[in-house]
Parts: structure tokens; sequence; C-alpha cells
């Protein structure tokens, strides 16, 4: 029996949301390596540190290299003969590592914390050794996962570095690192009243990246009778061009290619899209099949406080329908072109950017979020659009009656792009 089309995801390139904590694998490796390693310990141990690398930068998805890699940590889990030349090495390849490898490299470069930490402190070059790793951690060019390995040893070691080391890492470009950073500035900002607190929460606003903290300082100042929106904060497109409903019966609609979507891929920077009507149409063993009604644009803005856009009043309430949604805009000069593309949807949903696809997730009314899905995107300089396909079904459920989207561009650290809305109404 098929799986229910309403929970099939069929494409992403989604970026992975920013983890706060090392990843679960990092658990998992190691009660691995514990109940490996006496199975293994007559595996060669004289791996040298290169060489080790190159095995662990070998595994892959689907289990790709994963064998070769626990053979060749088990055999030298216990070795000690380890030294800084060969930590920072490590340390250093984790910058070009695919994730799956990364969290091999992560757990080596731990176990080599622990053992060149055990020499230095025999030869009394412990406090040089951290001072080394400091100095690593301070260095943003590193990558980052690499910086927050070190930044919890240093705590764990010293608690008292927490407050040092998070006071400076408010404007991180490593997301987990600013996080815990811009979290301790709230705590702080909790304990001022009046204009104090404003200026702390005013002075956090640019610096947040998660959207939580973002509602969180919003939601703080509209205490503080210093009300700032949300949405503009987060750069929500909150203007757009929707034509609906197409059909969706049976979720058919949603691999369907509607001739919206053959428009705008010919032509993804043409303003006269909008201009143009549809025939409405549902899905029959592929083919369309018009039912007769004449579609047209229309002008959708929202002032919801998070951007969120809803198509139900100005639909209906449609079941089994689709409706797509259009935006020209223009980017900020000087603004970075290597962006994200960020949707917040709990419906079936497409996007394409600038005419090439970026988002695909057919999950029906499993929850919605900010940022719930990410896909890295490439804008240009000037003109760019975007299209969204958002996809409902014909649920009963209370709550499942949601039709509606948020989405915005940000660079690679979440810091939203506030794009120009060009009005090219119909």
């Amino acid at each position: 029996m098929p799986l229910p089309r309403l929970s099939r995801r069929t494409f992403s390139q989604s970026v992975a949301s920013p983890q706060f904590f090392l990843p679960t694998a990092f658990s998992l490796l190691l009660a691995l390596l514990s109940v490996s390693s006496d199975a293994l310990a007559d595996q060669p141990g004289n791996t040298t540190n290169n060489s080790l690398v190159e095995v662990l930068n070998r595994v892959d998805a689907e289990g790709v290299g994963h064998s070769d890699a626990m053979k060749a940590m088990s055999a030298q889990a216990k070795s000690t003969d380890v030294s800084p030349v060969q930590l920072f090495a490590t340390l250093d390849s984790m910058s070009h590592a695919e994730p799956r490898a990364k969290n091999w490299l992560r757990l080596l470069a731990s176990q080599q914390i622990e053992a060149t930490e055990s020499n230095a402190a025999t030869t009394g070059k412990l406090n040089s050794l951290r001072e080394d790793l400091l100095v690593f951690f301070n260095d943003r060019s590193h990558d980052g996962d690499a910086r927050y390995l070190i930044y919890r040893y240093l705590v764990d070691k010293n608690p008292d570095r927490r407050e040092t080391l998070l006071e400076q890492a408010v404007d991180d470009p490593f997301i987990p690192l600013r996080y815990l950073a811009i979290e301790r500035k709230m705590k702080q900002a909790e304990q001022f009243e009046g204009e104090e607190a404003i200026e702390a929460y005013l002075e956090l606003l640019p610096l947040a990246r998660h959207p939580n903290h973002l509602r969180e300082i919003t939601a703080s100042l509209k205490k503080l009778d210093r009300p700032v929106q949300l949405a503009k904060q987060l750069a929500m497109i909150t203007q757009w061009q929707v034509i609906a409903s197409f059909g969706n019966k049976d979720s058919e609609g949603f691999d369907h290619v509607y001739e919206v979507e053959t428009e705008y891929a010919e032509s993804p920077l043409d303003h006269e899209l909008v201009k143009q009507s549809f025939e409405a149409a549902t899905t029959s063993e592929g083919d369309d099949k018009t039912t007769g009604e004449t579609l047209t644009w229309q002008t959708l803005s929202t002032d919801d406080n998070a951007g969120m856009v809803d198509l139900n009043p100005t639909y209906d309430n449609a079941k089994d329908a689709i409706a797509y949604a259009v935006c020209f805009f223009e980017l900020p000069e000087g603004e970075t072109t290597d962006a994200q593309a960020r949707l917040g949807c709990i419906n079936g949903n497409k996007a394409w950017i600038n005419g090439q696809p970026v988002l695909s997730n057919e999950v029906y009314h499993s929850g919605s979020s900010i940022d719930q899905y990410v896909s890295n995107c490439q804008l240009r300089p000037g003109l760019n659009s975007v299209l969204l396909k958002i996809c409902q079904n014909n649920q009963t459920q209370p709550w499942a009656q949601d039709w509606q989207f948020q989405f915005r561009l940000t660079d690679s650290t979440g810091r939203g792009i506030p794009v120009t809305v060009l009005n090219v109404a119909p």
C-alpha cells in the first residue's frame, strides 16, 4: 500500500536548520566506537593523522565509508601519542568536510584534544595549549563547528571563560555561537528598566538571527511602548501578486505543471506575467482539464506581524486548490547575491528564484514555523523574482484549514535581505 501523498516530501535542497548543540550523531559515534573497539582491537594502530583524516573524509551518505572510519577510529581510540600539530591539522580539515565526514572529524578532534591536554599536563605546557586553542577560536575564518568544539572545551575546563567568549560572539558568523551570545544578552536586558532596557533590546535587534529571538525582542519592546514590526526586522516579503484556484484533487496538482509555471520559467523576470489571465483547470490523467473559469492576478498584501499571507479570505477557504504567488523585486546595491530562500508554510509548496527551483515539499498540515524550509539560492544585482506554489488539500479537520505562507530572503547567517518590491499590479 503506497504512503499517503499528504506526507511525501519530493525534493529539497534544504539547508539544515542551525543546531545549537553538538549533533546527536556525535554521541551516536561515541557509542558505536565504545561497542566496537574491543572487537576491532586487532586492527593496525599506527595510522598516521593525515591518512586517518583522509579515511574520515571519504565518509558519505548511505553508509559509504562508515565501516572504514569505524575501524580506523577504533584502532587509535586509546592512543595518547598526539601532538598539537596533529590536533590543529584535524581542526583545519573540518573546513572542507562534508557533513557526515565532519561528524567523524569532530569526534577525532575531541579525542585529540583530550590526548593533547594529557600530554601537555605532564610537560607543563597545558596553558600554552589552551592559549593556542583560544587563538584558533578567535579566528573566525576557521570552521564554525571546529571553533564551537573548542568553545565547549574551554568553557568546560574554565566556566568563567564563558562570559568573555560570548561577549564577543554577538556578531559571530557561526550561528550556534551567536545564538548563545544573543541569549545571554537578552537575559541581561531583562534586568533593565525603561530607556536602558529599550536601548539594550534595540542594540540586539540587528544582531539577532534566530526568529525566536527576534520575536522575543520585538515583544519586549512592545511591552516597553517601543513597538517594532517583526516582519520588517525579518525582511519578510509582504506584497504579492496571487492567482488561484487551480485544481489539486487527490493532491495531483502538486506535481502537475500548470501554464503559470511554464510562462514563468520561460521569462522569470518579465512583469507581463501578472497581466496575463489563465484558464482555471484541474488535472485528469496528467492533462489539464479547463473548468471554463478565467483567473486573473490579484494584489495580496499582509500586515501580519510575522509576515504571514493568508489565502483563505481572498479565495473562500478553497479546497483541493493551488495558488501561485509571484513577486518581482530589486536587490539593494552592494547586497550579497549568495542568498537563502526561507519559507514557512503549512501546506504543500514549491518555490522558484529567477526561474530556478529551490524548494519542493509535499507536506500538508504538519505544522508551520518561520524559516521552516531553507534553501540556498542565487540572486542577481538589480531585478529578481520569486514564484511560490501553495497547495491546499481537502482535509476537513479543524486543524487542517489553514492555507497560508510567509517568505523571506536572507544571507547565509539568517540576516534578512530588505528587498524593494516592485509595483507591478495587474
